[in-house]
């Protein structure tokens, strides 16, 4: 027991040292894309020195609540309302938790049953399932949500690019390209387009539209526009240089994907082992299946090997991370 208890400190300090240089890596690539944006907009004030202040016309993308006493969690607070309402699960939010607590709740009480402190495992069990589920899902659908943006963003660019070259004026090219194309982000561009119509300037439309489409590209974008719109220059052109490097990066990306798929397959089939084992054990040794959950000695085992395959598929995927 003393050399799993070993094997297992190794683990959990093994995932604690990838996880921090995880971190730390994703903390370096959001300040070089901050430092980025803040050089895009000294370079507008010195195209424009009549702009107003950064604090009222900035494009850098600050969730509301950051200047609370917990910033980051204001931010994380925020940031997770706007991804919801971009989602469009706004009107039915309540009932999708509600019947995830339900689940969760009846999942604990089936395997708090088989456990010598059932009402300690229903609720403990209950939670830890219910912000499990919360979490994958919300994961699962913001990948989805953001990748099909970054597929429309190109084809949005080189639309309003063509229509740019006809003559038409920026503000104008907005509802044309939304008629045209079909996609997340034709609904964003009828929305600016109801936005200028009623009077609101450029600069400011594109602001909070760069506030509700969670993509780093389409920010890129917006600054694009800003710049052409109040300096001047070939937008045209520019787009399409912007469109063209969008999908190289896709390509790249594409690339990565294929690289990294066997790293990513044996991340699902270590994950479907788990319960799928359970299930059978249940089915053909229902003793052994109880003794995991009513036995002090069959629950340590099963920590341990919970503790085991969730080490194990962590460092596979901060490996496939890494990479990407």
């Amino acid at each position: 027991m003393l050399n799993l208890l070993t094997l297992l400190i190794f683990f959990l300090v093994f995932v604690g040292v990838y996880t921090v240089r995880a971190f730390s890596r994703k903390k370096l690539r959001e300040e070089a894309i901050a430092e980025r944006m803040q050089r895009l907009e000294q370079q507008i004030a010195r195209e424009c020195p009549a702009m107003e202040e950064k604090s009222d016309e900035s494009i850098s993308i600050e969730a509301e609540g950051s200047s609370s006493r917990f910033p980051a969690l204001g931010r994380l607070y925020y940031g997770t309302l706007k991804n919801i309402n971009s989602l469009g699960w706004s009107a039915t939010l309540r009932l999708r938790l509600l019947v995830t607590a339900v689940l969760s709740l009846v999942f604990g009480a089936v395997v708090g049953r088989m456990t010598p402190a059932p009402l300690l495992v229903t609720l403990v069990g209950g939670v830890v399932v219910f912000v499990a589920v919360c979490l994958v899902v919300y994961q699962r659908a913001m990948s989805v949500h953001i990748a099909a943006l970054g597929r429309a963003l190109p084809e949005v660019i080189d639309s309003i690019a063509r229509i740019c070259r006809s003559g038409v004026p920026v503000q104008s090219s907005f509802v044309i390209a939304a008629e045209e194309l079909r996609g997340p982000l034709s609904t964003e561009l009828q929305a600016l387009d109801q936005w200028l119509k009623l009077g609101v300037p450029l600069r400011q439309v594109l602001q909070e539209s760069a506030r509700r489409v969670p993509l780093r590209e389409y920010r890129f974008f917006a600054v694009i526009l800003m710049i052409s719109q109040e300096s001047g220059g070939r937008l045209a052109e520019t787009l399409e240089r912007l469109a063209s490097t969008l999908r190289s990066r896709a390509e790249l990306a594409l690339k990565v994907q294929a690289k990294t798929s066997e790293a990513r397959a044996s991340i699902k089939i270590v994950a479907m082992l788990v319960p799928g084992v359970l299930a059978y054990m249940y089915m053909s040794a229902p003793q052994d299946f109880h003794f995991l959950f009513s036995d002090p000695s069959g629950i340590k085992v099963l920590c341990y090997s919970a503790a085991s395959v969730l080490s194990g598929l962590g460092i596979t995927w901060l490996m496939v991370r890494r990479i990407q």
